[in-house]
């Protein structure tokens, strides 16, 4: 007896195509006839050879703006046992089979983004700023107990507090520089950034950052402040002021950079009382240096230490002056769009912070020469309260509708969200 051949259906074949070919091996055909009817046959019969890989990959796309929810869903709706085989089937399935999308990965996501609020937030809301300055104040007092203190300080709980403060203030002061360049490079605009006050800023930090470092580094200079202030007066400028005027400094820079890159001189030249003030006040730092080092004045000359006094009051001159252009710009305009409000938050926070450890430091080492030995600091922390208290009302009271647009039409960075963290 013979048997007949098992037929098999090949791979990517429908169930019409086998019948047909069935009937194909059962009947002969000619061979023009056989590839007629094949091609009608595929034809007629439409092939869902490619749906299910299309369906698969539908399937296995993840959403990143879901964030997990929809594999958590199928975890939890998955039998008791099922580990996903990855993890040896223990039968509990607690936080078996977890993948990349897991609760500790999600809050790890949420920490991290909350750690960005200062740059990917334009709001301003009072959750954001709550958490934002939160998560800066942690960094400040972690930094605080692990960097050196100031061992001048007499009192060891007040070293360990104006480290913290003082820390907490650079963090401030030198994070509040990176939203707006940040801005600036997402728009590849400098739109609503005044000229004059980028520029006057970059000024002004040389001065202050001469100002810290000479006094910090310079024995001469500290001699010199003993001498007139007593042989037990402390010098309050700290490495913490050093940085932050340095690394102020930089980032002014790269704005002026910015704003060159992106035609905003052309767009907006430098005011004619601005240009007048910038070479003023370098012709008289540098007639003063000159005077020292030809040693012209009372006694045996002018002292080094008068000539950064100086500086520390072009700075404050500087810090009063560059603030009027951009206040002037957001009334012309009637919006901050372009003017990142963080700056400000920041900038005021740290301004605060700063006077707070200033007053703290002359008032435990019971020498209040520090504030009068430091004026610079001291100003520059309430000048800049001032203004900041003027900026949050453009941006809250007077222009709150286009604070709202900037929010809403250009985010800082493309790939974080805290909306779902606030």
């Amino acid at each position: 007896m013979t048997s007949k051949p098992t037929r098999r259906k090949k791979a990517g074949m429908s169930d019409s195509e086998l019948s047909f070919h069935s009937a194909q091996q059962d009947t002969p055909l000619l061979e023009d006839d056989r590839s007629a009817s094949i091609t009608t046959e595929e034809a007629e019969t439409p092939r869902m050879d490619n749906v299910p890989e299309k369906l698969s990959l539908s399937a296995n796309y993840e959403d990143p703006s879901v964030d997990g929810a929809s594999s958590a869903a199928e975890k939890d709706a998955s039998p008791p046992g099922d580990s996903g085989g990855s993890s040896g089937g223990d039968g509990d399935g607690d936080g078996a089979g977890d993948g990349p999308q897991s609760k500790s990965h999600r809050m790890m996501r949420r920490l991290g983004s909350s750690f960005l609020i200062p740059l990917t937030d334009q709001r301003g809301s009072p959750t954001s700023i709550a958490i934002g300055l939160f998560c800066l104040a942690l960094v400040g007092t972690t930094l605080g107990f692990v960097m050196p203190k100031e061992s001048s300080l007499p009192t060891p709980a007040w070293r360990t507090i104006s480290s913290i403060v003082g820390y907490t203030y650079f963090i401030c002061w030198s994070i509040s520089f990176y939203p707006q360049v940040i801005l600036n490079y997402k728009r590849k605009s400098t739109a609503g950034l005044s000229n004059d006050f980028s520029v006057l800023n970059v000024a002004g930090f040389s001065c202050y950052a001469t100002y810290t470092c000479c006094f910090f580094w310079s024995k001469e200079i500290q001699d010199e402040y003993r001498q007139r202030n007593g042989a037990e007066s402390e010098i309050t400028v700290q490495s913490n002021d050093v940085a932050f005027a340095v690394h102020a400094l930089v980032l002014c820079a790269v704005q002026v950079g910015q704003i060159i890159l992106y035609g905003g001189l052309r767009a907006q030249p430098l005011s004619k009382p601005v240009q007048l003030g910038l070479v003023s006040s370098g012709v008289l730092v540098a007639a003063y240096a000159a005077l020292i080092v030809w040693r012209v004045g009372p006694g045996k000359g002018l002292l080094w230490l008068d000539f950064l006094y100086l500086l520390s009051f072009v700075k404050v001159a500087i810090s009063v002056t560059k603030y009027i252009p951009q206040v002037i710009l957001n009334i012309r305009r009637k919006s901050t769009v372009g003017w990142n409000i963080w700056n400000i938050i920041l900038d005021f926070t740290g301004g605060c912070l700063s006077i707070v450890q200033l007053i703290g430091d002359s008032a435990d080492l019971s020498d209040w020469s520090g504030i009068a030995g430091n004026p610079a600091k001291f100003a520059l922390g309430f000048v800049s309260i001032i203004f900041d208290i003027i900026f949050f009302l453009q941006h809250y009271v007077l222009y709150p509708e286009h604070a709202e647009e900037s929010s809403n039409s250009e985010p800082l960075l493309d790939n974080y969200d805290t909306e779902s963290l606030i």
